[in-house]
């Protein structure tokens, strides 16, 4: 059953994590959010996918208001410890949506636990291809400024002026707090190698589950080729949306017409 408060907290394995659990129901969908992300970053997604779903959304270790030490910052040690998460919330089966790096964790959590995932969701995910904007990784890790960290954050959408003095004034206050320095300097270093993705997965799913893919057609950080040339994606039964005038935050940049893509593939 959801829950009416808006955060919760539980414990898995030491560390505390930050979620949401909203809706009710059997089907249960989970939001992961990407790199330097948190649960928020789905604020204009929850209610509509809980209109029809419970909908449970996390800060990932090292992010958001959940504890800032990761045991493992490889993608499957992110993986593994979602698994972990769904277990102390008895959620056997769950349909897993993925933005960037949570996309990536999605197909790894997938891969380790096929019996529990249901469906995958891929927005703008990483693991499709090789090509990544590292400069915008090195940017937000980097960052110690307003000044600084505007021109990084405005990479994230197609509308630069959706980044406004409060989120950056938020995202500051995250970055300066302890232990998210190193936290984000070791998740950086296991996406990417020399400018590159160092995980490329090729047979990124089970041909037994769903898998949508959405993407922005401008999205500056991980580029749309990585959705217009998956292979064999039709035969694959793999569905495929691209969302015009919309970046890399395509959920929240494109909400209305994300969550009906969302909803119909869900259901």
């Amino acid at each position: 059953m959801g829950q009416a408060s808006p955060y919760l907290f539980t414990e898995v394995e030491g560390i505390q994590v930050r979620y949401a659990d909203r809706g009710s129901g059997d089907s249960v969908v989970l939001l992961l959010h990407g790199f330097a992300g948190d649960l928020d970053n789905w604020m204009f997604n929850l209610g509509a996918l809980a209109d029809k779903h419970r909908v449970l959304a996390l800060d990932l270790p090292g992010h958001g208001k959940s504890t800032k030490t990761i045991a493992d910052p490889s993608l499957s040690g992110m993986a593994k410890f979602v698994s972990k998460f769904l277990k102390v919330l008895d959620v056997p089966l769950v349909h897993l949506v993925g933005h960037s790096m949570g996309g990536a964790i999605a197909m790894q959590t997938a891969f380790g636990s096929p019996d529990t995932v249901k469906s995958l969701a891929l927005v703008c995910s990483a693991g499709l291809g090789a090509d990544i904007n590292s400069d915008y990784l090195k940017g937000f890790v980097e960052s110690e400024s307003a000044q600084q960290l505007k021109p990084v954050l405005q990479q994230l959408f197609a509308d630069p002026s959706l980044v406004n003095p409060q989120l950056v004034e938020e995202i500051l206050n995250y970055k300066r707090m302890d232990g998210v320095e190193s936290a984000l300097k070791a998740i950086s270093e296991t996406l990417i190698s020399v400018g590159r993705q160092t995980v490329f997965i090729d047979n990124f799913v089970s041909s037994a589950i769903p898998v949508l893919v959405i993407w922005g057609s401008e999205d500056r950080i991980i580029p749309v080729t990585h959705a217009q040339n998956l292979p064999a994606a039709e035969a694959a039964g793999i569905q495929v949306e691209i969302f015009e005038s919309a970046g890399h935050m395509v959920q929240m940049e494109k909400a209305s017409e994300v969550n009906r893509c969302l909803l119909n593939f869900l259901n």
